[in-house]
């Protein structure tokens, strides 16, 4: 295997610059301590509203120190909170490695291809949050992707379906992940990588996206192995409610469904505005941005290919964090004060207002408390394990619960267990969470032991770490991350009585 033969070492600005060829030409990138990292590579060319073209390796010298441009949005949770974000483009399909300077084993580093969460309207791959260094350094390579968001990425009109050769329309951001899981398969040999062992993991709208990519017929033989933190299978739409969302849509841009060109010509900005709206309480349930039924990227709901055995046989890990909502405090202000008030809410998010009563008032005292763990359970937690159930290949399942001393009433809340896996614990906003010594070192302890996890699926060795063998999910025991990690009993039949179906 061709492997790096020289690296151009030297330092500027303090960091270390490294010189890397491909065959096609140098890219230029930085050492990270024993890591190369690349930035904003382009996997792939699209125009508004079309699939994406897949691009070579780029030719001559490139500058791959920098960050490219992010996909249209009006910013993540973490973006919102401070964090930076690149400029944004249209033109923003590029990805971002993590390279090991160590030889290659034998056949090549496994690859870890990371799809970032944000509700299918944010994020981006460039994010601190996604560093890649810790896990690369692990022997692996880390990838991370931009994909198009928003009504940009997922509006389904038929005069689009209509004019695509497989009348593919609303699945734009799902054919952006699969044309970069093609560009890993056909380019990351140039990086040392091997293209038949590669892990597609990610976190929220992330892992959404590869449970979707897991039953999809285009993504077949694109990845070995899938890790799905706080994302399940139940959020694709179909065409039908994808048209009249879009419908609605129209009518507030002055866009006729049917009339192409005024989608098209409309400034980005127009589109951005469709996301300054936002009900704490039921955005992501209401929002028409997401994977889409289309009969061609995905022919039947995730959910349901799962059951049919439709998905793809591969190794999968799923899991999700012990209070995904607490950290949602605007329900602070509008969540239930009363029984009644949660019995109401219940309703209006399709679930038996008798049957919610009669399971959480005997868990909880209060009905605050029980709508935040009423929502983790619904909106995620259940969702990904019901997913783990489903799935037919070898399977194991974990419970993040660390809690940080710092913010108590938070819990383990949503997108926590990103600082853990990516050991960015000391990048903003995550570093706010862990602003002890003592804490730093517990979370670090625990972080080190969810990467030699997931680095030792990545690689197909066994899964134990310490003395804990990861039992499979269907032997009733999953892991449990904290303080004090170690095997728990799976919180499926307890916390998700309401939502088997």
């Amino acid at each position: 295997m061709k492997r790096l033969l020289a690296v151009g070492l030297f330092l500027a600005a303090a960091v270390a610059q490294v010189y890397w060829p491909t065959g096609r030409g140098l890219l230029v990138g930085r050492d990270e301590g024993g890591v190369a990292r690349f930035l904003g590579l382009p996997y792939a060319r699209a125009g508004r509203f079309q699939r994406p073209r897949l691009l070579p390796l780029p030719k001559g010298t490139f500058d791959a120190r920098r960050p490219g441009p992010a996909c249209p949005q009006r910013g993540s949770i973490e973006v919102r909170l401070g964090a930076p974000l690149p400029p944004q483009s249209e033109d923003c399909l590029n990805l971002n490695l993590w390279v090991p300077e160590s030889p290659p084993p034998e056949g090549g580093f496994p690859v870890m291809v990371y799809l970032h969460g944000g509700s299918f309207t944010g994020g981006s791959g460039a994010s601190p949050i996604y560093d890649g260094a810790a896990l690369a350094r692990r022997g692996v390579i880390v990838v991370t992707l931009n994909y198009r968001l928003g009504a940009l990425g997922f509006l389904a009109l038929p005069g689009l379906a209509k004019e695509d050769p497989d009348g593919s329309t609303g699945n734009y951001g799902l054919l952006d992940q699969i044309a970069a899981l093609r560009w890993v398969r056909r380019h990351i040999r140039a990086f040392g990588g091997n293209p038949e062992r590669v892990t597609l993991f990610g976190e929220s709208a992330g892992a959404m996206s590869a449970c979707a990519l897991l039953t999809s017929p285009l993504a077949k033989g694109l990845f070995s192995r899938v890790i799905l933190q706080s994302g399940g299978c139940d959020q694709a739409r179909s065409l039908e409610a994808g048209y009249r969302a879009a419908e609605r849509i129209g009518r507030r841009l002055g866009c006729d469904p049917a009339d192409l060109a005024c989608w098209r010509r409309l400034p980005v900005e127009r589109y951005l505005t469709l996301l300054d709206r936002i009900d704490p309480l039921a955005d992501f349930e209401k929002a028409p941005f997401k994977p889409h039924l289309d009969g061609y990227v995905l022919k039947l709901p995730p959910e349901e290919a799962l059951r049919r055995g439709a998905g793809a046989d591969v190794p999968l890990i799923a899991g999700a964090n012990a209070e995904e909502f607490a950290l949602n405090l605007a329900l602070y202000a509008v969540g239930p004060r009363t029984w009644a008030d949660f019995a109401r809410l219940a309703a209006e998010r399709g679930v038996d207002p008798k049957r919610a009563l009669a399971v959480y008032r005997r868990r909880f005292a209060d009905p605050l408390a029980a709508f935040f763990a009423f929502e983790t359970e619904r909106v995620l937690l259940c969702p990904t394990y019901r997913a783990a159930r489903l799935h037919r290949g070898a399977t194991h399942a974990y419970l993040f619960a660390y809690r940080s001393a710092t913010w108590p009433f938070a819990g383990a809340f949503h997108g926590l267990d990103v600082a853990f896996v990516f050991d960015t614990f000391t990048v903003w906003p995550f570093w706010g969470v862990f602003v002890s010594a003592p804490e730093f070192a517990a979370a670090e302890a625990t972080g080190r032991l969810m990467r030699r996890y997931w680095t030792a699926f990545a690689k197909g060795t066994p899964l134990r770490a310490g003395l804990m063998p990861w039992p499979d999910y269907r032997s009733g025991w999953v892991l449990r991350f904290g303080k004090k990690s170690g095997w728990t009993r799976d919180p499926f039949p307890r916390r998700c009585r309401l939502f088997v179906e």
